[in-house]
This record gives structure tokens, C-alpha cells and sequence, in this order.
């Protein structure tokens, strides 16, 4: 089974308390999810690496309109195959830069893909400093994104919730990134599995979260802003609307994420197949009346 990193190299190669009944009076106002429903392909990264146009088509017949990339396959072809599968790929999911030659390679192929995002997830700093200097950092990265027309979001796991000199890693960005400069693409999974609220963030930083992961966290695993899930034990994703997080509850405040694409993303399906499980998290979010 190919790792993120993994399926990335193969691409290059080619609120607590809170209960539905009591939704706050300005969630009622606003629709859940007017937009499209859409999929990371990393859900289906083997069989996108074995056969990426009939990948590609299958997604699109369950009932997706959009899809998140990688990195990689030439840009015609990869265009061409998402034009016959009637899917759009508004974001793409890069490597994190170590300098900005890196970086400028990354946007221009972004670029090329059409891409409105470009987003990254990045290796764990153990300091309130070295965060601080990732964001200024990241703000550079901003700087060149925003020249080619492509918003920079990050995408956090969980470590970048862990308690450094008081604060977190996620904090600092949200604080000394340009909001124009840096947005979010908040996954619901590792925000939840690090034990932090994904609504309390939206209200403090309302509108910083143009893209959502939409992942399930299986009920009983036990949460930790500073452990991975062991590899080998008990798989710790769901399809979507299978596990513990409260997607109603979710949904009725996406208003205020500023949310404009959401993805479904199942890291591992096992014991399900693949497209078994991604139309279960499909069907589940129509039921909601999303899409």
C-alpha cells in the first residue's frame, strides 16, 4: 500500500457540547453545502496509479464533480482524462518547499494543471520559534503562489496541534501567516484526532478555510496530538458518517470556514474496497442534502 509520499512519487513517475437539535439560529440561516461534492484522489491512489482514466471515471459515475491531485503526470494527459471523466480538479496536493527555487517549480506546475490551490502539509518543528520562522517562510511561499494566481492553503495532521511554549504550531500560522498570503485546507479527521474543535477555529478565524477533508475518525480510537495512529493496528478511518465525528453539526456552521471545496478522503478503506467506501461517504453526505 502506497504511503502519501509514496503515491506523490508514483504521480511524479506519471463545537463541544453542542447537539443537532441545538444549532444556533445564524447556522440555520445558511444552506449546509450549496457546492459540488469532491474526492481526493489519494483515497484511491492504487488503482489511480494502475489506471488513472478508468480511476477516474468511476469516481466521477458514484457521483463526485471534483478531485484533488498530486503532482505529476503530464499536464495534457492529466487534463484530457479528467475532461472525458466530466470531473474538475480545483486543488492539488504538493510536496512541502525547503527553499523557494523548489517552491517556484511546484507553482508552475500548478499552473499548468489549471490549479486555483496549491496545497502542502509539512514534517513536525519542535519550537514556538521554528514555527514562527516556517510562517515567515510560508508567507514568501504566499507571495509567489499569489504572482501565478494560485492560493497557497496548508494542510495540518496532527502534530501541528501540539502544546509548544504555550501555543501550537497551527496557532502560529493562523496568527503570523497574511491570512491573503496562506489559507487552510482543514482536515476534520486529524483536527478531531488531535483533540481539538474544528468550529472554534472557524470562529476565530472565520473565512481561512476555503478547502475541507472530509474523513471520518472510527469510534474508539483514542486521540493524541502527539502520536501517530500505530501502523498495524486497528485502522483508524471511516467512511464518512460511520464513525464519531457530528457531520450535521459540522456542516451547519461550514458558513463560517468560508469553506469553497470539500473533499472526501479515506486514508486507508481496509476492510472495505476503495470505491465501495467512498460511495458509502458519498451517499452518506447526499443524505444530508449536500450536493
Amino acid at each position: 500500500m502506497l504511503t502519501r509520499r509514496g503515491f506523490l512519487g508514483v504521480l511524479g513517475g506519471i463545537a463541544a457540547g453542542a447537539t443537532i437539535a441545538g444549532y444556533d439560529a445564524l447556522a440555520a440561516e445558511h444552506p449546509a453545502w450549496a457546492g459540488p461534492i469532491g474526492l481526493e484522489l489519494y483515497t484511491v491512489r492504487d488503482r489511480f496509479q494502475k489506471d488513472p482514466a478508468d480511476t477516474l471515471k468511476r469516481v466521477a459515475a458514484i457521483g463526485y464533480r471534483e478531485v484533488e491531485i498530486g503532482p505529476g503526470t503530464k499536464p495534457a494527459a492529466l487534463k484530457g482524462d479528467l475532461r472525458a471523466a466530466g470531473l474538475t480538479a480545483p486543488s492539488g496536493y504538493f510536496e512541502a518547499p525547503k527553499t523557494l527555487e523548489d517552491w517556484k517549480k511546484s507553482v508552475e506546475q500548478a499552473h499548468a494543471y489549471g490549479l486555483s490551490y496549491i496545497v502542502i502539509g509539512d514534517n513536525p518543528v519542535l519550537s514556538a520559534d521554528a514555527w514562527r520562522r516556517r510562517a515567515q517562510f510560508f508567507n514568501q511561499c504566499g507571495e509567489v503562489a499569489q504572482q501565478a494566481g494560485i492560493q497557497f492553503c496548508y494542510h495540518a495532521h496532527f502534530h501541528e496541534f501540539a502544546k509548544v511554549d504555550g501555543t501550537t504550531g497551527y496557532d502560529i500560522m493562523l496568527r503570523d501567516c497574511n491570512p491573503k498570503l496562506l489559507k487552510m485546507e482543514m482536515d476534520i479527521f486529524w483536527v478531531t484526532y488531535a483533540g481539538a474543535d474544528p468550529l472554534h477555529y472557524w470562529r476565530l478565524y472565520p473565512g481561512r478555510f476555503p478547502l475541507l477533508h472530509i474523513k471520518d475518525l472510527r469510534k474508539g480510537v483514542k486521540i493524541s496530538p502527539q502520536q501517530s495512529p500505530k501502523p498495524g493496528g486497528p485502522n483508524p478511518f471511516a467512511p464518512v458518517g460511520q464513525g464519531r465525528i457530528d457531520w450535521p453539526l459540522i456542516f451547519s456552521h461550514v458558513h463560517e470556514a468560508g469553506a469553497k471545496h470539500i473533499f472526501v478522503e479515506q486514508d486507508e478503506c481496509a476492510p472495505l474496497p476503495e470505491f465501495q467506501a467512498i460511495k458509502i461517504s458519498y451517499e452518506y453526505l447526499r443524505g444530508l442534502r449536500l450536493s
